[in-house]
């Protein structure tokens, strides 16, 4: 009766120690369909289209002042000296470089832009993330387009330096960057 009785509590044990488990969890989410479908997204876009805008006007405006000063070079470069026409070339290949700078620096400074009026709304994203697998008990949570977790619970150990153990890897052993 007694061996009955404890094969009883052992399967009793076991079967609450295993409902008692919860099974490993992992997500997925798509971090750019919900940026794209977040309603201050648009603001965001108008803010980079009027910025878009005015980097355009600017550019069109020094071509425009280029064009003019080639035209102009041209009707009057057979009657200039050859030390006027080398200083005139001079200064519209200047003019040229200066707008390619002026090219580059302002795709440089709207990706600044679009960064720092994203990042906000990425953050918002990230935090929403977190109390999801929080709430919904994740261990990982990937990003669907790239694979790259997004989300890891307190739960889930670093095993580096048990793999590194099995190795035999010391931190003496290691390569010293």
């Amino acid at each position: 009766m007694r061996s009955k009785l404890r094969l009883l509590s052992l399967l009793l044990f076991v079967g609450v120690v295993a409902f008692a488990q919860k099974p490993l969890k992992f997500g997925n989410v798509n971090t750019q369909e919900i940026l794209m479908s977040m309603p201050e997204l648009k603001d965001v876009q108008a803010q980079l289209e009027a910025e878009y805008k005015q980097k355009e006007n600017q550019l069109t405006t020094l071509q425009e002042d280029l064009k003019k000063q080639q035209d102009a070079y041209m009707q009057k470069a057979q009657t200039m000296s050859p030390e006027d026409r080398a200083a005139k070339e001079q200064e519209l290949q200047g003019m040229g470089q200066k707008i390619q700078n002026y090219y580059m620096l302002a795709q440089q400074q709207l990706q600044a832009k679009e960064k720092e009026l994203k990042m906000p709304l990425l953050q918002k994203v990230q935090a929403a993330i977190q109390e999801v697998g929080d709430e919904n008990g994740f261990l990982y949570i990937f990003e669907v387009t790239s694979g790259v977790p997004v989300y890891h619970s307190q739960q889930c150990v670093d095993v580096t330096p048990l793999v590194k153990t099995k190795l035999g890897i010391t931190d003496s052993t290691a390569i010293k960057k």
